[in-house]
């Protein structure tokens, strides 16, 4: 098959930091390389020695120029950028044959369905905002909603991992259940691994004698960070646990930030670790290269995912791979993912007494807590690998063409 995957040129692919989706499409792409299939990556150019065109790892990466507006707030600079990246992406294709193009930015998506149908009659989208699980929308979660629901009526098919938010969006975009298929995400189990030289990041961010609990994401309040600081004030404050680092890999609520102290919900929890003095105990690295973070991973002891709002966190399965216990929140897949009570814990969101009692339970049993790493590697090598993914993706793209 003849395969285009398109990226919102925005984080640089392969991305060497950050990127959630950007390391999804790459993985994608990498894997279904190696299944024999021509597969084409369109990516930005990020600076003026980019080239045209790169080879990476079998992947056939295009890179065009891209604009990004910034003159007004994150959301519109977002939606107007991609809808110029869309016309960028409209010439290119225009003399090219693709049996599936594959996006996974709803508005990107929108507008390459209205800009072209020859685009259109090969559209598939990939699903990954995460709030159409929210119990209540906001104003710009009901314009992000409308825009993907507008987007899902005109690809020929919709790929979501999550099956409960298959279920919403079939229901809230009117649609028929065979225009949506259920494929979940999948990892490279040889890049996260328990095997994993640390090398000297312990001594990096000064954690050598201590046990780590580790976060990775944004730090918005949908993650529910908050609740993992107060459930540090419980751990430490309350219940003497001295040797403990809490540490958040992640940027804070504007994704392009390496800034760990800028915007509102960044400072509200800024503030709450001032308040519980635990600015010794509460580290925030900002955005790391994925490299560190895969250190991170070998080397904490257990992984926390407190989100309130989430559709298939890939922090859960990559925290499994590197043979990590994981305590997540009975939202999106993760009561799916994480086996209550084997490979981890699920807790329900907002309550930092759980979150801490399942911190202190890991911190006092470690032989419990390694056997739970191992089920969790298990678990991730038979169901979520990378080779999965593709594999089963490519049966979908088979069956649509």
């Amino acid at each position: 098959m003849n395969i285009l995957l398109v990226s919102g040129g925005w984080v640089r692919i392969p991305p060497q930091e950050g990127g959630g989706v950007e390391v999804y499409l790459f993985n994608l792409a990498e894997q279904i390389t190696k299944l024999g299939h021509d597969v084409f990556l369109i990516d930005g150019k990020y600076t003026k020695n980019d080239p045209d065109v790169e080879i990476i790892n079998g992947v056939k990466v295009i890179r065009l120029k891209s604009f990004k507006v910034n003159w007004f707030s994150y959301e519109l600079n977002f939606l107007l950028s991609q809808i110029i990246w869309a016309q960028g992406i409209k010439k290119w294709s225009k003399d090219k044959n693709f049996d599936v193009i594959y996006v996974c930015v709803p508005i990107l998506g929108l507008a390459l369905s209205i800009f072209s149908n020859k685009i259109k009659k090969r559209l598939i989208y990939s699903s990954h905002i995460l709030r159409r699980d929210k119990p209540r929308y906001t104003l710009i979660d009901r314009i992000a909603l409308f825009i993907e629901n507008q987007t899902v009526k005109r690809a020929q098919l919709t790929i979501i991992a999550n099956e409960f938010v298959a279920g919403k969006l079939v229901k809230q975009a009117k649609l028929d259940t065979n225009r949506v298929k259920v494929v979940t995400i999948g990892i490279d189990t040889a890049q996260y691994n328990p095997n994993n030289d640390i090398g000297n990041i312990k001594e990096k961010y000064k954690l050598v004698n201590d046990n780590i609990i580790l976060f990775v994401g944004r730090v918005c309040a949908d993650k529910g960070v908050e609740y993992l600081v107060k459930a540090a004030d419980i751990v430490v404050n309350r219940c003497g646990k001295e040797n403990v680092r809490f540490l958040i890999v992640g940027p804070s609520e504007q994704f392009e930030t390496h800034n760990t102290k800028t915007g509102s919900y960044t400072e509200k929890v800024n503030q709450l670790v001032d308040d519980f003095g635990l600015r010794e105990k509460v580290i925030f690295t900002g955005i790391v290269p994925i490299d560190e973070k895969i250190k991170l991973y070998t080397a904490c002891d257990m992984v926390v995912i407190p989100s309130v709002v989430d559709l298939d966190p890939q922090v859960q399965i990559e925290a499994m791979a590197s043979g990590k216990p994981v305590i997540g929140t009975n939202v999106g897949t993760m009561p799916r993912r994480i086996e209550d009570g084997k490979s981890g814990f699920i807790i329900d969101p907002a309550d930092e007494k759980q979150l801490a009692d399942k911190i202190i339970y890991l911190l006092d049993n470690p032989e419990e807590r390694k056997q739970m790493g191992v089920c969790g590697r298990k678990i991730v090598v038979e169901n979520y690998s990378a080779e999965h993914m593709a594999s089963r993706m490519l049966e979908v793209f088979k069956d649509q063409k």
